[in-house]
């Protein structure tokens, strides 16, 4: 169950490229940058690791996708009516701040309207562009561009314009199913009062490179630091290699639980090769008169493994019962299949039918080998 589980988590869908994919944190308010210096900084940055040969694409996030960590806040949608149990004070969903060309960057297909640019500046008109649940579960019939939101009260809270919807993406964690999400562009909150998450700060960065992206790590360094000395990159790793230690739990679980369950299997199987032999080893007289009244070689084996199945097929029998009770503590650890799911049951059963076959093969071998005249006068 538990490496199924890691398996499923492994190929689930994210809905961004994960692939060749750099990020770094960098936190130029530590020295000082603040509001339009800090907003500046952050453009020079994205245009110079641009120019960096092997560069696809950069851009900037206040959290980075699948990274544990998110904002949620509440919307309040111009006309929209809330549902039975929603808070009159607005929807609740998540929020992420973030740079210009970020969908192309992490290659989230645009489903309807445009990306978040360059030219959406403190003095333009506010935008932001949300994802299909948030389209699906607030914003209804009709097409979502042109609709308008606020966070706070909408009396005195500045009005921001659907100009986009993206397609779905795992946010925090990829267990999450789909979250209403809203993106709205960091050169838009660069003053404290119209900021969605406070003022600018700290950004992460994604590069998209053309090769290994760990490989442009040094020279994406000393493009920050050839801007200001004095700042120093931090998070800095893959986007693959990010999601990886998201699943380091699930990972430990299956590692463990196989290597116990393979120490089981074995002591399991090292017990019916001792039972079995130990029959074999009681019988002899008994087969040595089978054996010279004519059964067969394979006959004998036959009859020993087919012992040895009823003795496996009753601790199955068993152990799967047993199995159905103790997997229910774990169906919180699980994802993608139940606890009870049957063909994982059936997998752990004929893997042990074979293993405790194979256990047995070899008593059987040595019973059908008998000499007679030896059994007969053995004891």
């Amino acid at each position: 169950l538990f490496i199924r589980t890691l398996t499923n988590l492994e190929h689930v869908n994210t809905g961004f490229d994960q692939r060749n994919l750099l990020l770094f944190g960098i936190d130029p308010t530590q020295d000082g940058y603040q509001r339009q210096r800090l907003a500046e900084f952050y453009g020079e940055l994205t245009r110079r690791l641009r120019a960096l040969p092997g560069v696809r694409a950069v851009s900037a996030s206040h959290n980075t996708l699948v990274g544990g960590g998110g904002n949620a806040t509440e919307a309040h949608i111009l006309g929209y009516t809330p549902k039975p149990g929603e808070s009159e004070k607005g929807v609740q969903c998540a929020v992420n701040t973030v740079g210009p060309g970020f969908f192309e960057t992490m290659g989230m297909p645009l489903v309807l309207g445009r990306s978040l640019s360059e030219g959406d500046t403190e003095a333009a008109p506010k935008v932001a562009v949300v994802n299909q649940t948030f389209a699906r579960e607030y914003l209804g019939g009709g097409s979502p561009i042109g609709r308008q939101f606020t966070f706070g009260d909408p009396k005195t809270s500045p009005k921001i314009e659907i100009v986009g919807v993206a397609a779905d993406a795992k946010f925090m964690h990829l267990r999450d199913e789909s979250l209403p999400t809203i993106y709205v562009p960091f050169l838009q909150g660069v003053t404290d009062d119209t900021a969605v998450l406070g003022a600018l700060g700290a950004m992460h960065f994604e590069v998209r490179t053309a090769g290994d992206p760990i490989a442009m790590a040094p020279a994406i360094r000393r493009v920050a630091q050839s801007m200001d000395p004095n700042l120093a990159l931090y998070d800095v790793r893959s986007q693959t290699e990010q999601i990886g230690e998201t699943l380091f739990e699930e990972r430990l679980f299956a590692r463990l639980t196989s290597f116990f369950g393979i120490l089981a299997a074995l002591l399991g199987c090292i017990g019916v090769y001792g039972v079995m032999a130990f029959a074999v080893t009681r019988r002899t007289r008994e087969i040595g008169i089978r054996v010279a009244l004519g059964a067969s070689r394979s006959g004998i084996v036959g009859m020993v493994l087919g012992e040895t199945l009823v003795l496996v097929a009753i601790g199955i029998a068993l152990g799967v019962l047993a199995a159905l009770e103790a997997s229910r503590l774990i169906a919180s650890l699980l994802f993608g299949l139940k606890p009870n799911d049957p063909l994982t049951i059936a997998g752990a059963a004929l893997l042990m039918v074979a293993a405790a076959a194979l256990a047995g093969y070899v008593p059987a071998r040595h019973a059908s080998r008998v000499d007679p005249m030896v059994a007969l006068r053995y004891e």
